[in-house]
């Protein structure tokens, strides 16, 4: 089973990436504050990570430093309340996946975690189809 750590210091968005994503087969570890998620990244190692960018104390792009001195190519995605390119340099971009605006819903997060290479391999043959595209949905 496929780790995601979701880190928000808004209970109420840790618990709906929680809602949307373990139906989907993902175990998911939640954190609402920086060294709440570094703390616990000492005993989870995971396969993606959501992180917020705006949190009080330690900001995400604090936090994302700290997660690189150990783990180096666990995919990240910033989740953000405003458009990223308002706040960041060149550099930063670099170094993550994909972001999410706020607000957001669960095919934002599915299409982001379709990015990263065997998340959903063990769905590949599962006959479900959970990742199929939605009927309408034109492809982008």
């Amino acid at each position: 089973m496929k780790k995601i750590l979701i880190v928000d210091d808004e209970k109420e968005i840790t618990h709906l990436v929680k809602k949307f994503l373990e139906p989907e087969g993902f175990e998911v570890f939640t954190a609402n504050s920086g060294p709440e998620a570094l703390a616990l990244l000492e005993a989870v190692t995971p396969d993606f990570i959501f992180l917020d960018l705006f949190m009080p104390g330690m900001s995400g792009w604090d936090v994302l430093k700290e997660i690189r001195k150990k783990l180096k190519h666990v995919p990240v995605a910033m989740l953000t309340v405003q458009p990223l390119y308002e706040s960041i340099d060149r550099e930063e971009v670099e170094d993550i996946v994909d972001y999410i605006t706020k607000p957001f819903d669960r095919a934002d997060l599915i299409e982001t975690l379709k990015q990263v290479p065997g998340l959903f391999m063990e769905d590949k043959d599962a006959g479900g189809g959970h990742f199929e595209q939605k009927a309408g949905k034109e492809d982008s």
